[in-house]
């Protein structure tokens, strides 16, 4: 019983987080409790058995993007420089695909600040912490400028694909990017290491 009570406790925060994004949307800031909780078609007892007011919910929204892409940090920790722009796009599209409208939800109505600034972060953290590749690095103050450079490219990339602006399957990024990222991040590493790092 206390499984499908946790598992019902999920879907009603994620209804109401869906609800939030989608007002946010349409509305902006001009929405209530009362327009969530009609929207998601529930009472205000279930919406306060969740969180205590809007604000609250925003919070969950934030939590939420945090902990999974902790996920997405650790996975990259020890892969090598060869395979990297694979595992990441990989890893970044497995995340994004276990709940696709949601993230989109979540960048229509957010822009794309919170959300892709956390991949970026995650994945910047990610680089720095992975011993493989960073004993190819010399000089962090460039390598660092350069990886920024290079994840800002590829967090744009999905913000516009989430937006609409890029028209091709998820699995299209998947398989141009890591080529894109490895002439840009690999080439340099590769053969400019003394001179960039």
């Amino acid at each position: 019983m206390k499984k499908a009570e946790y598992k019902n406790s999920i879907l009603s925060k994620k209804k109401i987080a869906s609800t939030y994004l989608k007002l946010l949307i349409k509305t902006g800031n001009k929405f209530t409790v009362t327009d969530v909780v009609n929207a998601v078609g529930m009472n205000r007892g279930t919406f306060y058995l969740h969180f205590k007011n809007l604000d609250d919910v925003a919070k969950y929204i934030e939590d939420e993007l945090a902990s999974n892409f902790k996920e997405l940090e650790i996975d990259f920790r020890m892969t090598d420089i060869d395979h990297f722009p694979e595992v990441m796009i990989e890893r970044l599209n497995e995340l994004l695909s276990k709940d696709i409208d949601y993230y989109r939800l979540i960048i229509t109505a957010t822009g794309n600040s919170n959300l892709m600034e956390k991949i970026k972060n995650s994945i910047l953290k990610s680089i720095s912490n992975n011993f493989k590749i960073m004993k190819y690095v010399t000089n962090y103050e460039n390598f660092k400028m350069v990886v920024q450079y290079v994840v800002g490219g590829v967090v744009n990339v999905y913000t516009d694909w989430f937006k609409g602006n890029i028209n091709c399957m998820l699995d299209d990024l998947k398989k141009f990017l890591p080529m894109l990222i490895r002439q840009g991040l690999k080439g340099i590493i590769r053969s400019n290491a003394g001179e960039y790092y």
